[in-house]
């Protein structure tokens, strides 16, 4: 039997389909991850939100802030992003193995979309010390999906992923000026991942080994012809994965009205459980029905087949220094930074439960960011305060060579405004909006282990995103 996985796969194209690389395209923080934790935040481009400690989100952002607020506490939040987002294409074509032809299909695409992410928090003291809390929310995920026939389709079609975290926390406050606070994460993450098949690109490649029982002329005779729609097939993998990680926090009140937060929240480790699922053209199909590889074995038994896979993705760990200065009665200001440590995420590699299919490997070689905001907010009366903030959000990606048309990111700089209403003792709402600039973001996008095979994408994404969040809190005191 033939074993040599790599010269048996199809050129590589069949690895390209279910490329795990690029899990969001509307992931509002560096990489992938979404920053939207609690409409108060959001206000002040959550500028502050390791040191405000002002209701019950702070469980996500610093579990020790659960000691400064008194009674039990709930929030429940939602985030509506919007992504506008058009891709220009500027030469892009098949890959340097299928003679750099033209990839048929249309010059521009819009991938944007819109998205729902809900937070729930809850704080209760146990006593004049010990607090305990809950943050539910989801810290990595969104969709995007461009039409079946745009120039970039074997890269990808559709990609979503959601990641669920439940945090319980508790916080234990050491005096008057110190508290410190620690949490556990459960993770669930799925993953929704779709390309287009080139059945020309898959036909000359099985030609091409000396493994196999036809030529080129046989892809011919079918007029299976790279780069062409109408002969395209459909790929398409799903998976998830469940892990645990931790998160630690501290809050430092030197003197009145200074606070300094800051917080640590450890990488966590999925190993993706999935499944491969493959619409097959039929003129491949009946190509691969007809021939064989070594030892006279169907090659439908090798190419193609709906399969298990597996993916290995760790998420960054984070690291925050955070400041709330209590100027007067009136103005407080904000500031932060962030650190995320995304050059843990190297390369994404996908293994098939599938001898004669070889692992997707994808080189990422991202890098650690910093974002940095400063806010303010303003006291109109005992219940009305006004927000505003600014930030600067660094992207991972190192380079349009190394961007995906699954994560088309780019440095994003914040403006938010927002308000906080207490109607009364018990109950109070929350609304914050962002817009976030983007400056056009070229791809370059030559996948060098894909052997050649992949298509490369070359255009300019024109993005911006908008956030609108609402947040009802409930004090039971």
């Amino acid at each position: 039997m033939f074993r040599d996985p790599k010269r048996a796969a199809p050129l590589g194209v069949v690895a390209g389909i279910v490329s795990l690389i690029g899990m969001s395209g509307t992931a509002t923080a560096g990489g992938f991850a979404l920053i939207e934790h609690g409409a108060s935040g959001l206000g002040n481009a959550y500028a502050g939100a390791a040191a405000v400690s002002s209701d019950a989100s702070t469980v996500w952002f610093n579990p020790a802030g659960m000691s400064q607020i008194e009674g039990r506490e709930t929030a429940f939040a939602l985030h509506i992003l919007t992504t506008s987002t058009s891709w220009s294409d500027e030469g892009s074509t098949l890959g340097e193995a299928l003679g750099r032809g033209t990839v048929s299909g249309p010059d521009t695409a819009e991938p944007g979309g819109t998205t729902a992410l809900p937070n729930f928090y809850y704080v209760a003291p146990v006593n004049d010390q010990w607090s305990y809390g809950l943050s539910i929310g989801v810290p990595y995920g969104s969709s995007t999906e461009y039409d079946r026939d745009w120039k970039g389709r074997y890269n990808t079609i559709k990609s979503g992923v959601s990641v669920i975290d439940i945090n319980p926390s508790v916080s234990y406050q050491i005096s008057d000026k110190v508290s410190v606070g620690f949490g556990v994460s459960l993770q669930q993450l799925s993953a929704e991942l779709a390309s287009a098949v080139d059945s020309g690109a898959a036909c000359l490649g099985l030609a091409a080994s000396a493994a196999t029982s036809f030529t080129s002329g046989d892809c011919a005779n079918a007029g299976l012809t790279p780069g062409v729609q109408a002969n395209d097939g459909y790929g398409e993998i799903t998976g998830d994965s469940t892990t645990f990680g931790f998160n630690l926090g501290a809050l430092f009140t030197p003197k009145e009205g200074v606070k300094i937060g800051v917080a640590y929240r450890h990488s966590t480790s999925h190993e993706l459980d999935g499944d491969a699922d493959f619409d097959v053209n039929a003129a491949l199909q009946a190509v691969l029905d007809s021939n064989t590889i070594a030892e006279g074995q169907p090659l439908t038994d090798g190419f193609l087949n709906d399969v298990s896979a597996d993916a290995a993705i760790d998420l960054p760990a984070t690291f925050s220094i955070s400041g709330a200065w209590q100027v007067n009665k009136t103005v407080e200001l904000l500031a932060d930074v962030t650190w995320t440590g995304w050059s843990s995420f190297e390369e994404l590699r996908v293994v098939y439960d599938n001898p004669f299919q070889p692992d997707t490997l994808s080189v990422q070689e991202w890098e650690d960011v910093l974002r940095l905001s400063a806010g303010l907010n303003y006291s109109l009366n005992n219940n009305l305060t006004l927000r505003t903030g600014v930030a600067f959000d660094e992207e991972a990606i190192p380079s349009a060579q190394r961007r995906t048309a699954r994560i088309p990111g780019n440095d994003r700089t914040w403006f938010s405004v927002g308000a906080g209403y207490k109607v009364n003792k018990n109950l109070s709402f929350d609304v914050g909006y962002a817009h976030l600039f983007l400056d056009e973001t070229p791809i370059d996008n030559i996948n060098p282990e894909s052997e050649g095979t992949a298509t490369e994408l070359r255009g300019v994404y024109d993005p911006s995103v908008d956030i609108l969040s609402a947040q009802v809190n409930w004090a039971f005191n």
